[in-house]
């Protein structure tokens, strides 16, 4: 089988990659270990992506405010312009597109190796110019590049329904009792429910901190419903990969480390890299020159580079705030929703 781009990973950033260097006519294929398009993640998109939803992709919800608390439970309100998706849906919304696109999508076949002139996979082989690892934050891709795991935060979410939630606000709780190197979050899908999540960096599992918040913490008289879903993953909080162009590999979204380490938000900064990969590989392709790939990296790390080292930085302070009362002082200094955050 003969493509010119092979694209590990069937997220937001490797189908991007994947339509962008179709639709220019080339041949695309698109290796994904599981049989359908999955995440662990909470699905906020920000309405600055230059993507349109389809009509088979479920909005949950919009978002018009984020609401982080202390540790007090004294709050602090930021505007916000997004909504809450479906992941599953909106995943495979882009996926059709690729497909659409021209791009051919191989299920249950993950990427088993690099091997000259293209990579094997589950159930074969394929001959491909450029590879593209956008297979998540435990690349397989990255590994065979030489690079070592990235430094992550493990994440556990419900949904929930029977709860009161806060009409078009995201929830964000900083507490070191429940969400250690973290925070909970409450994103509403609905009228009476809503993903109640976490996501840490310290020990302990991630499972019990958040029954713990569910159960013990000041809004568990609004928040103790019907748990109707479980999900866990995990996410690179360590910044920027040292490298993501390897001769004919680039990597891409959360295999090159482009969730911000702050947050952890990655879909927008997916996307978006996506669509700098493709245009960087078809400039390659037309002009035969696989050294053009280095321009990507270059490209990202102007778009990326600076925020990111930013988040890096307030990270490795918010590691370092190990108890409640230094949450409580540094807070503003630390996290995003905050004036002070931007200043420091």
């Amino acid at each position: 089988m003969d493509y010119d781009v092979i694209v590990a990973g069937a997220g937001p950033a490797g189908t991007t990659t994947a339509a962008e260097v179709a639709q220019a006519g080339y041949r695309v294929l698109v290796l994904e270990k599981n049989s359908t398009c999955r995440s662990p993640c909470a699905g906020y998109v920000s309405r600055t992506i230059n993507f349109e939803l389809p009509e088979n992709c479920t909005i949950q919800s919009k978002i018009t405010k984020m609401r982080t608390y202390f540790p007090d439970l004294s709050s602090h309100d930021f505007q916000l312009n997004g909504f809450v998706v479906d992941r599953p849906s909106f995943d495979m919304a882009l996926a059709m597109k690729a497909i659409e696109s021209g791009a051919e999508i191989r299920w249950n076949s993950p990427l088993i190796d690099k091997i000259p002139g293209g990579a094997s996979f589950r159930g074969g082989a394929a001959s491909g110019k450029v590879i593209v690892g956008a297979d998540g934050v435990f690349s397989k891709v990255a590994s065979l590049s030489g690079l070592e795991r990235q430094k992550v935060a493990v994440c556990s979410q419900y949904h929930m329904t029977g709860i009161r939630i806060l009409s078009q606000i995201s929830e964000i709780f900083f507490n070191s009792d429940y969400a250690p190197g973290g925070y909970v979050w409450i994103y509403p899908t609905g009228k009476s429910s809503a993903k109640i999540g976490m996501g840490t960096t310290g020990t302990g599992s991630p499972r019990r901190y958040l029954d713990a918040f569910i159960k013990d913490s000041g809004v568990a008289d609004r928040v103790g419903g019907i748990k109707t879903e479980y999900i866990t993953g995990a996410l690179p909080v360590g910044g920027l990969r040292e490298k993501l162009v390897f001769d004919n590999v680039l990597l891409v979204g959360d295999s090159a480390g482009m969730a911000d380490p702050i947050t952890g938000a990655g879909i927008n900064n997916a996307m978006i890299a996506g669509e700098v990969a493709g245009r960087t590989i078809i400039e390659a392709l037309e002009n035969e020159d696989m050294a053009m790939l280095s321009q990507y990296e270059t490209r990202m790390r102007k778009l990326f580079g600076r925020t990111m080292e930013r988040a890096l930085e307030k990270r490795k302070r918010l590691d370092a705030c190990v108890t409640n009362e230094l949450l409580q002082e540094h807070l503003p200094e630390l996290w995003v929703a905050f004036r002070q955050y931007w200043e420091n």
